[in-house]
């Protein structure tokens, strides 16, 4: 339950009513405030401003702010749609995510709210002399604000929910994923071991799901207490069922212990996130490879592109590797991301669906080789299975001798990387 909350709370920023309401009640306090504001002043302003300006104003911010509104909103739910067909539904969590989307939408709807109070203020003889100019120096700074939000809005519109925009968002949660993964690969916990033949399994209470996050503190604290050890068997994005083990307790307070803080421990949840699961951002890349490379959409280039994309990827998590931190939780044995799931996650999928196009297969060979030759000890073994694999499928549909013979000689110099 706790960290069901936590996650919760996090996950917060990311939705638009959440940054909607703060925007609105920020609004709806300033259009307020300026009745109380204007006694502060110190002297009397020789500007005389009558209602009647200031509520013509309003007015038309708040007519156009609501067509405003209603076309954005159009226009997001276009893209959302677009981005389901031509990518894959997964990417609609990070469009949803979207600061400055979000950031505009609500820009737009606290105006709007912002001259409703001001009119209705006006209207009730709320405002005195020195309120109505508050409040028009007021909607002054607010037309200027929506000013540059709109010009920064039109801009993004070109961008919002067009294929390379979605490449980008999930290349940048994948990275964000992979660099956490190469900096903390046994999510803070100490290496795995064999567990001890005599350990208790814990498995969920609940129904089946896909493990989101694991909160390792919670564990090293349950393990202190009770005088265990924690051997963890899954991972986040794993799928989990009651007859799969979440992890095993060993130590002498292992047959008396106290389960559930263990399973409070792992959140569990239908659908899988970006956060702490590595391998999700390399699926959702290759599910845009796999929809680019079917045979309705046909387009390869999209297709390379996402290699390119994933090769950068590796990249960060080859970087992140270089200096992991320290573990922190003693009492606690992390899981391992073995480097052949990652491969087979991204590069086999996509070998799998464009076995027949010669420059795919020939741009996965280069993307594999690119990973041999710069990180050996981290990749090459990995690298020479996935090409291996690859040309077993191209040479299943290429039959082209000069195509053939070129990926076979692709192939070997991955294969000589793990000499």
């Amino acid at each position: 339950m706790i960290l069901a909350l936590k996650k919760y709370m996090a996950r917060l920023p990311e939705k638009i009513w959440f940054r909607a309401m703060l925007f609105s009640l920020g609004a709806i306090a300033a259009a307020a405030a300026a009745e109380w504001v204007g006694p502060l002043i110190p002297y009397e302003a020789d500007l005389e401003i009558a209602s009647g300006s200031v509520g013509d104003i309003l007015t038309i911010l708040a007519s156009s702010m609501l067509a405003v509104i209603a076309f954005s909103v159009s226009i997001m739910v276009s893209a959302y749609g677009s981005a389901t067909s031509t990518a894959t539904p997964r990417t609609i969590a990070l469009m949803l995510a979207d600061d400055r989307s979000q950031n505009a939408l609500s820009t737009f709807l606290g105006t709007f709210l912002f001259s409703i109070v001001g009119i209705i203020g006006l209207s009730a003889g709320y405002y005195d002399d020195k309120g109505r100019i508050i409040l028009f120096f007021a909607t002054i700074a607010v037309i200027v604000i929506i000013s540059g939000t709109l010009i920064n809005w039109i801009q993004q519109l070109s961008t919002f929910g067009r294929m390379n925009d979605l490449i980008d968002r999930v290349e940048q949660a994948t990275s964000k994923a992979l660099r956490w993964h190469g900096q903390h690969p046994y999510l803070h916990a100490q290496p795995p071991v064999d567990i001890p033949k005599d350990a208790l399994p814990v498995s969920c209470d609940s129904v089946s799901g896909v493990v989101t996050s694991i909160d390792l503190s919670q564990l090293q604290e349950a393990a202190e207490q009770q005088d265990v050890t924690v051997y963890l068997t899954i991972h986040p994005g794993k799928l989990i069922y009651p007859a799969r083990p979440l992890l095993y307790l060993s130590g002498a307070g292992a047959e008396e212990a106290d389960l559930q803080p263990f399973r409070d421990s792992i959140l569990v949840e239908h659908d899988r996130s970006f956060e702490q699961d590595p391998r999700f951002g390399l699926v959702v890349l290759s599910e845009i490879a796999s929809r680019a490379l079917s045979p309705a959409v046909n387009d390869p280039g999209t297709a390379i592109s996402v290699l390119d994309s994933g090769l950068r990827c590796f990249e960060v998590l080859a970087a992140a590797s270089a200096e992991p931190e320290k573990a922190k939780y003693a009492n606690v044995h992390g899981p391992v991301i073995e480097m052949d799931d990652l491969f087979t996650d991204f590069f086999i999928k996509i070998a799998r669906d464009g076995a027949g196009l010669v420059e795919v297969q020939q741009r996965i060979q280069l993307c594999l080789l690119a990973l041999a030759q710069s990180w050996p000890d981290l990749f090459a073994a990995a690298a020479a299975q996935a090409s291996r694999d690859a040309l077993a499928r191209a040479l299943d549909t290429i039959v082209h001798e000069a195509d053939v013979e070129d990926l076979k000689a692709r192939s070997q110099k991955v294969a000589g990387c793990c000499a």
